[in-house]
């Protein structure tokens, strides 16, 4: 005998391995239970092509054999039954059991209990000890909040010994349980067997559960066209099995009309894009007239920037000035100091020298020399200051010259920061700056030219400025290349499209002849049948004339009436012959209208996807060259 699986291990995508052919409508009209809950054998059921729903087998329909049948689990395994326990334990508690334990379940579970067994908090604490040795009132519990699962309308009176043979008889649990073991539930001897069946039902509904999550999701959009056409296919089919041609003529219809919506929806989809491609194009075109808000604000930073780093320098400059002011009045201090310690000796010689001509006799010659040397030292001393002011006058305006220079240099040194800072090419570790230090520094305390400019502008900083200029240049060609071709290709991807569109509507004109020739076709052969009848209906009263005013020509009418309807016979095999191959044809005629419609919709998506990638990398170029300076 093979060995049973449980299902836990098996995933629903694995029983339900194919697609339903049903119409979806077919699973809708016979509704989900009261509750919401969908009878177990809706959920294992499917729905045949020719005709209503047929129930599928169970996973656990077994063949009817003589004898009763031995339970190939390890039922009286302990770490089998806790796993059961376990696993019906979690299911009660996801499913919110509203039962609390008795003080007697407790006692069982504290004794009995594994270290791993579950804990659920709901009204009460749900353990393992109420699954190790339950009372009948405990598995009464269990047992109907599981068939309400099924069945959210419970009988009015729930007898365990009926209701629970009958519903896993109905739901071909493939051993039996019997009535004396529900009276003793809780006994060594009964109880593992029960134990086993409560695990089966939990893991049917465990099933039925990831079934019905897996019928409802929806995969791709090929899967989902396919299984909607597919039940297309199996309406009509049943209609014309069952010669309904006004339902098979209005799900034509339908159809058509669903096939043509679809791709009245991907034309203005393909409108939308083009329409979108164009907003874009004119938007980048005007984005390219006008000046760009962010190249606004970026000067508006660097002006900024500018002024505080010149404040900044002129405050440098200014405390520059400050020290050397300071310097220079200490110096003429010292001066001071110097010229009235000379002043005060000069004095005190003057002082002396009085003295002496005071004591000495003074001749009249003497004075004279005195005075004409005395005219001559002071227009010396005239002539001398002269000359100290004019060098004093031409020392200031050299300063004043001087001082504007650098204020010149300063200012071109401001407007030179400011565009190296948005080439980013300050400081030395900047993106562009490769290293070299373009920041120039002005010390105009400096004791010379050479010693205040902190970097040689000809030999590093203006040779490594043309190699970035050259650089650029040579990036800003390729990248217009680069844009060139990203139009030729979104060109070429348009024609694609609009090759792609005329062969989609020559496909849905095709379809169109095809069924009309269909009809034709099916019109012509309805005539035929019926023409047919007509004629051994006409025949057959001929027949009746004939018996009643002659009966010597009974035996060749028979004999006619016998070819007639060998004839009739032969013209419905050849009508029934030319109907499936008619079908055939339509079939295959549908599944490459089918075919060429995918492939359209997966070249219209692949077209729309490369088209956005176009337009994204033509943006992210514009972006580029308009992030790139003048």
């Amino acid at each position: 005998m093979d060995r049973r699986k449980t299902l836990a291990g098996l995933s629903p995508a694995q029983l339900n391995a194919r697609v339903s052919l049903a119409p979806r409508g077919m699973a809708g009209k016979g509704g989900a239970a009261a509750g919401g809950k969908l009878p177990i054998e809706k959920a294992l059921s499917r729905m045949s092509l020719a005709g209503p729903v047929t129930r599928r087998s169970s996973a656990y329909t077994t063949s009817k054999a003589t004898g009763l049948k031995s339970d190939p689990r390890p039922v009286s395994d302990k770490g089998f039954q806790q796993a059961c326990i376990r696993t019906v334990i979690a299911y009660l508690a996801a499913h919110g059991f509203e039962y609390a334990i008795t003080p007697k379940a407790r006692r069982a579970s504290a004794s009995a209990a594994p270290p791993r067994a579950l804990h659920h908090t709901s009204r009460g604490r749900l353990a393992g000890g109420v699954l190790a040795s339950p009372t009948t009132k405990d598995f009464t519990n269990v047992m109907m909040f599981l068939y309400r699962q099924f069945d959210p309308v419970l009988p009015k009176t729930f007898k365990l010994e009926e209701e629970v043979p009958q519903l896993y008889k109905r739901l071909r649990y493939p051993f039996q349980i019997s009535k004396s073991n529900l009276t003793a539930v809780g006994s060594p001897h009964t109880w593992p067997s029960l134990l086993v069946a409560l695990t089966w039902l939990v893991e049917l509904l465990n099933y039925q559960q990831r079934a019905e999550a897996a019928r409802q999701d929806v995969g791709d959009e090929r899967s989902r066209t396919e299984a909607e056409f597919f039940q297309y296919v199996s309406q009509v089919y049943r209609y014309f099995m069952t010669g309904d041609d006004a339902k098979c003529e209005e799900a034509d219809g339908e159809q058509a009309g669903e096939f043509e919506a679809r791709a009245a929806g991907i034309r203005q989809d393909t409108e939308r894009l083009q329409a979108s491609n164009d907003a874009l194009r004119a938007e980048i075109e005007r984005l390219r007239g006008e000046p760009s808000p962010l190249v606004a604000a970026r000067a508006a930073r660097e002006e900024t920037l500018g002024d505080k780093e010149k404040f900044l320098k002129l405050l440098d400059n200014l405390q520059a000035h400050k020290a050397s002011l300071q310097r220079k009045l200490a110096e003429r201090k010292a001066d001071v100091a110097a010229q009235q310690a000379e002043l005060a000796g000069v004095e005190r010689e003057n002082e002396g020298l009085q003295g002496r001509i005071a004591a000495q006799t003074i001749h009249p010659q003497d004075v004279m020399r005195m005075n004409q040397e005395r005219a001559k030292h002071e227009s010396a001393l005239r002539s001398t200051q002269g000359q100290r002011e004019a060098l004093d006058r031409r020392v200031a305006e050299q300063e004043r010259g001087i001082e504007a220079r650098l204020d010149a240099v300063e200012a071109a040194l401001l407007h030179y920061h400011s565009m190296a800072d948005r080439l980013a090419l300050i400081p030395a570790t900047a993106k562009r700056a490769e290293g070299v230090a373009f920041e120039v520094r002005l010390d105009r305390g400096a004791a010379s030219a050479s010693e205040m400019i902190n970097v040689d502008l000809k030999g590093i900083v203006k040779p490594a400025l043309q190699r970035l200029r050259d650089g650029y240049s040579a990036k800003a060609r390729d990248l217009a290349d680069q844009l060139l071709s990203l139009q030729e290709q979104h060109d070429s991807m348009r024609e694609l499209l609009a090759e792609r569109e005329e062969e989609n509507r020559n496909a849905e004109a095709q379809a169109h002849k095809l069924d009309g020739q269909y009809r034709a076709a099916k019109e012509a052969l309805e005539r035929d049948i019926a023409a047919a009848n007509a004629h051994v209906d006409l025949l057959a009263s001929e027949v009746a004339q004939l018996r009643n005013a002659n009966g010597a020509g009974v035996a060749a009418s028979e004999e006619r009436l016998r070819g007639l309807q060998a004839a009739y016979e032969d013209l419905m095999g050849q009508c029934e012959l030319e109907n499936a191959t008619l079908h055939r044809d339509l079939s295959a005629a549908l599944e490459k209208i089918l075919n060429h419609k995918l492939q359209l919709q997966a070249e219209l998506k692949s077209v729309c996807s490369r088209d956005a990638a176009i337009n994204a990398q033509l943006q992210q170029e514009v972006a580029k060259l308009a992030s790139l300076p003048v």
